[in-house]
């Protein structure tokens, strides 16, 4: 079997591309085939999956698994595009249930994206995945994970050391060995590989909305997964965070200290930006423009005050500044 790793609390985000004629540039929307794989939020992989859907010629497919394939989906073209999701949703989008058309996928990916940032990738998975049998033309990886986990960080793990919070402890041991292996990998492949670090993330929605209706881009999921709110003040975070923080700044590595639990508890309702903090649609949009570029990336993202997300060439100056050399 392909995928020894496919668990109910596992999904795979699927994204075929294809090439175009002309050279590609240095961060190209363009690619032969791009596959996202990510263990935890599942917020984080629908918006990716919508904000690659807005390059009309990439093919999206989503794996929504093998156990209750039908019914998740369902669920995730209502998030994506509402209550008709499912005849509203574009062309370019393709949810498969079997392991076939994962397999498929895998086979012709050049372009790899894991999905880290709620809980690391167990290590045979993440060694099945890059194995040369499952995906034999990879070219490429870019990796979400915690911040304040890896070798170089300037905490011991995240938390600033109270509770092991945010990847401290044993979480975050095997965050680091996720990430230290998936390095090893690659290297051994000759692939290249960018990382990028995130905190908290909130938000996630379509932005701003007046009278019941989106009023310009609609950059996040629909409408409906604001209204499967049930808190008030949670809602008001949310909606609030993606209408007004959608900005970013980029750090080198992984300098940034994760909060401690009574701080973050004490702005679990904000939507004022915060360096261990960033909107989940701006980490949809990063992991957009870093695929399949040609210089690598490590660094962290950090909500800013915005409301629009960067444009192509503005991430293009961020990731310059911190470029793996």
């Amino acid at each position: 079997m392909i995928y020894p790793c496919v668990t109910p609390f596992l999904v795979f985000l699927l994204l075929a591309t294809f090439e175009d004629s002309q050279a590609l540039s240095n961060t190209p929307l363009l690619h032969p085939s791009t596959t996202i794989f990510g263990p935890g939020s599942e917020v984080l992989l629908l918006c990716t999956a919508k904000r690659c859907c807005t390059d009309k010629n990439t093919t999206v497919n989503l794996f929504a698994g093998t156990n209750q394939g039908e019914k998740v989906k369902k669920k995730w073209s209502r998030l994506m595009y509402g209550k008709e999701g499912e005849t509203k949703a574009p062309g370019n989008l393709k949810i498969s249930t079997d392991l076939g058309g994962l397999g498929e996928a895998l086979s012709g990916t050049t372009n790899l994206v894991i999905l880290n940032s709620e809980e690391p990738l167990p290590l045979s998975s993440l060694e099945t995945l890059l194995g040369e049998d499952s995906t034999p033309i990879l070219k490429d990886v870019v990796l979400v994970t915690r911040i304040g986990t890896s070798s170089s960080s300037s905490s011991s793990g995240g938390g600033g050391g109270l509770f092991g919070f945010m990847g401290g402890g044993d979480s975050g041991l095997k965050y680091r060995e996720c990430e230290e292996s998936t390095r090893e990998i690659v290297k051994g492949r000759a692939l290249k590989m960018s990382t990028v670090r995130v905190g908290v993330m909130k938000g996630g929605g379509p932005g701003k909305i007046e009278e019941g209706k989106v009023v310009g881009e609609d950059l996040g999921l629909d409408k409906v997964f604001y209204d499967g709110q049930a808190q008030l003040e949670k809602f008001m975070m949310m909606s609030g965070h993606d209408k007004f923080t959608l900005g970013c700044s980029l750090t080198p590595n992984d300098p940034i200290k994760m909060s401690n639990p009574i701080v973050q508890s004490g702005r679990s309702v904000s939507f004022d930006p915060f360096p261990d903090e960033v909107n989940v649609i701006t980490v949809a949009e990063t992991v957009r423009y870093l695929r399949g570029r040609d210089v690598t990336v490590d660094a962290t993202v950090s909500g800013e005050k915005g409301e629009r997300l960067p444009t192509k060439d503005e991430f293009e100056v961020m990731f310059r500044k911190c470029e793996k050399k």
